[in-house]
């Protein structure tokens, strides 16, 4: 995702009958600095973070110098971050012979962890981040306080204080070599020998469990349950561990085959699914096997068997999985949806057939509506059938988008045979534009109901349908060469809100994993930001004032494209049409992120960077 701001560039100059667009060349801010700007990222929380010969900088909307400068990371490279989503965390990770180690909150503009200043010999050999409780667990060879001498050691960080909570002492023979997990006050570890369960304030251990190897650990404070998964070969052992006293309670461990995908705690058992890869075997292994795909297991909590006697059948990757009160709801990458109840009876008659690759599977009021590329349908999650009597075919497309017309109480979905309205009391639908068509060999990428009508846009095209789907406008911006089509409109600018989707399982209070609501993206930053403020942290409350306020561009759409004196970004009226203004930039390869909440972009040369108030 961090290189979506490399799409290709726009190259048509727009001339608008009896319009008068205003070129602005001067930047509202000029940052300069030593050294020259060699990246630029847009984090979730509305810092921009860059580069530069003399520091890892910060700068925030309408700031006239940067936020921060952090001297000790000044030639950090692009490859080495790894953004935490959800949260106000930049990871530096080690690469190559570097092995220093630093967690930034680029909201507060500062270190809150780095392994050089917490004497961590040589850097760490591994880390953890764990949330919510937002913790940093790093692994390595750490200095005594007041004893000069280094020792093994994991330590355990509060990235919202930046502060060491403690460091467990580890032999040398007993690395940490998996995932740890807190569980209430203590913080369980697994290591090559064993898995040791230490209490957080005084690091005495608690007890230890004979598990070798753990890659992973998992917990549930609400039913005083710990688990430790183990890799071995392409295969998974899963052990249930008393959290009282380290006693295994599952001695012998419960293989699975597949390595783990992902895990679910249920009022059942443990539902996990594993990923059965047989691309690489050949010759009669290849014969003998069976197709790739997933493998669901729903564990008894007491005994470890599989609760299933017949594992659901899936031929493909599972790429939707939910927990509902009465069973297991998934979808298939390859296509298919199938619901099975905790004692392993299928509750349709049979698996439902769909398109591959199911974009959106959410509760509507009628039941559960899906989105794939080539169908969509509302599904009743009784029988598994369609609501309505049958799903609407569509020919494959490269781009489904979808959104909910309130006023009209309708979906409005586009795809490769045009626009489809689906009524949202009696499932009836309709295509009401089968016509219109994008330059660029391009299909729409986003849907949003305006004011005066329903506009479709693309990286290049925007065009607005009245209510009934007769086209009143269209404006394109031909690109040179090669279609941008493959970019998601506006990249740049939806980046941000994509870490944001993908960090939701951070937050307090969100850890259900049942099907959730079909709900606007404003309703879903609302959501994000509540849950943000539950953590009670500036940083959070900073990030959840952004999230809560409307979009300063939402009227307006960004293009970059060639305009007089060279390249330029447009600023384009989602209403109607018209191009309002221009930024001249000059450069045909700019280093640029688009700040779509505080209304700004930010333009990388040399050793600049220049913000231009996208608002003006």
């Amino acid at each position: 995702m961090r290189h979506l701001k490399q799409f290709i560039l726009f190259m048509t100059i727009m001339f608008m009958a009896n319009v008068g667009v205003a070129q602005k060349t001067a930047p509202d801010n000029q940052y300069n600095f030593d050294g020259s700007v060699k990246w630029m990222m847009l984090t979730e929380s509305g810092v921009l973070v860059a580069s530069t010969g003399e520091a890892l900088v910060g700068i925030k909307p309408n700031e006239t110098t940067p936020f921060f400068k952090i001297d000790r990371l000044k030639r950090v490279k692009e490859e080495n971050l790894e953004p935490v989503p959800g949260t106000p965390y930049l990871i530096i990770k080690p690469k190559g012979l570097v092995q220093h180690t630093a967690v930034v909150d680029v909201v507060k503009g500062k270190l809150v962890f780095d392994s050089k200043g917490e004497d961590w010999k040589g850097g760490v050999t591994s880390r953890h981040f764990i949330g919510p409780e937002m913790m940093f667990v790093v692994n390595g060879m750490h200095k005594e306080e007041g004893m000069g001498q280094y020792k093994q050691g994991v330590g355990l960080y509060d990235l919202k204080t930046g502060k060491l909570v403690n460091i467990f002492e580890r032999r040398a023979t007993n690395l940490m070599v998996g995932r740890p997990d807190i569980f209430g006050s203590n913080i369980i570890i697994p290591g090559v020998k064993n898995v040791e369960c230490y209490d957080i304030v005084t690091g005495a251990v608690k007890w230890k469990a004979a598990v070798k190897n753990a890659t992973s650990i998992t917990s549930d404070d609400d039913s005083n349950e710990v688990y430790a998964f183990r890799t071995k070969g392409g295969n998974t052992v899963v052990y249930k561990i008393d959290a009282n006293s380290g006693r295994l309670l599952w001695a012998e461990g419960n293989k699975l085959k597949g390595a783990l995908a992902r895990y679910e705690f249920t009022k059942a058992g443990l539902a996990v699914v594993t990923s059965i890869d047989n691309s690489g075997k050949k010759g009669l292994g290849k014969l003998a096997s069976a197709k790739s795909q997933s493998k669901i297991y729903l564990l008894d909590s007491n005994s470890g068997a599989d609760l299933w006697d017949k594992s659901p059948k899936t031929k493909g990757f599972v790429s939707h999985f939910y927990v509902e009160e009465d069973g297991i709801l998934f979808g298939v990458a390859s296509g298919g949806i199938n619901k099975i109840s905790f004692d392993g009876v299928p509750q349709w008659k049979k698996p439902l057939k769909t398109g591959a690759n199911i974009q959106l599977m959410a509760r509507v009021s009628s039941g559960v509506l899906y989105i794939s590329e080539s169908d969509t349908d509302i599904i009743d999650m009784n029988s598994g059938e369609s609501v309505f009597g049958k799903p609407i075919k569509y020919k494959k497309s490269k781009s489904v988008a979808s959104t909910f017309d309130e006023q009209r109480n309708r979906f409005l979905i586009t795809c490769s045979d045009g626009v489809y309205e689906i009524d949202g009391e009696n499932g009836e639908f309709n295509l009401i534009n089968s016509d219109y068509k994008f330059d660029g060999k391009e299909e729409p990428t986003d849907i949003e109901v305006r004011a005066n009508g329903i506009l479709l846009s693309s990286s290049q095209n925007l065009m607005m349908l009245d209510f009934n789907g007769e086209e009143n406008w269209h404006e394109y911006h031909r690109a040179p060469g090669k279609s941008a089509f493959s970019v998601v409109f506006l990249a740049a600018v939806t980046a941000a809100s994509t870490y944001a989707s993908a960090g939701h399982s951070y937050m307090a209070g969100s850890s259900s994993v049942s099907l959730g609501p079909y709900s606007s993206t404003t309703t879903y930053h609302s959501q994000q930001a509540d849950n943000w403020n539950e953590l009670g942290d500036a940083a959070f409350t900073e990030m959840a004032k952004r999230f809560k306020a409307s979009k300063a561009t939402e009227n307006a759409a960004f293009i970059l494209t060639k305009v007089d004196g060279g390249v330029g970004l447009i600023k384009v009226d989602k209403d109607s049409g018209d191009t309002l203004n221009d930024i001249l930039i000059k450069d045909k390869k700019p280093m640029y992120e688009v700040d779509e909440f505080a209304g700004f972009l930010y333009f990388g040369k040399g050793s600049n960077i220049f913000a231009y108030d996208l608002k003006k």
